[in-house]
């Protein structure tokens, strides 16, 4: 194993963003409403204090919002926990929604934020 100085070698860079995101399994009688605190292509950390009640395995639906008024739904599954902070879930659909909003994010355009 080697070591690789503490840096982080993802397959797509994370983003800073605080966004709000809806997460909804079937088994949930309502959906949840949290903020994100980066995403990336593959995926997403969102902070939520219910972190017991998401096994690691469970796929979810996360719904986000594009920055132009709409709204795009991925599945997802968990892939790590923070108890108590938040989890990090991986996209297991794509969308070319999702590329956009990045870039808007990246730029720090505004209506990249707007309204979310």
């Amino acid at each position: 194993m080697s070591d690789t100085g503490g840096k982080d070698f993802r397959e797509h860079p994370r983003l800073t963003a605080e966004l709000k995101v809806t997460l909804n399994h079937h088994r949930w009688v309502s959906p949840i409403e949290v903020v994100s605190k980066d995403i990336s292509l593959g995926g997403i950390f969102v902070y939520t204090r219910y972190t017991r009640d998401l096994p690691a395995t469970m796929v979810l639906t996360i719904t986000l919002p594009t920055g132009d008024d709409r709204w795009v739904t991925f599945d997802g599954e968990v892939m790590h926990c923070v108890p108590g902070v938040g989890v990090g879930i991986r996209f297991l659909t794509r969308s070319r929604h999702l590329s956009t909003l990045l870039k808007r994010i990246e730029r720090g355009s505004p209506e990249a934020i707007a309204g979310l």
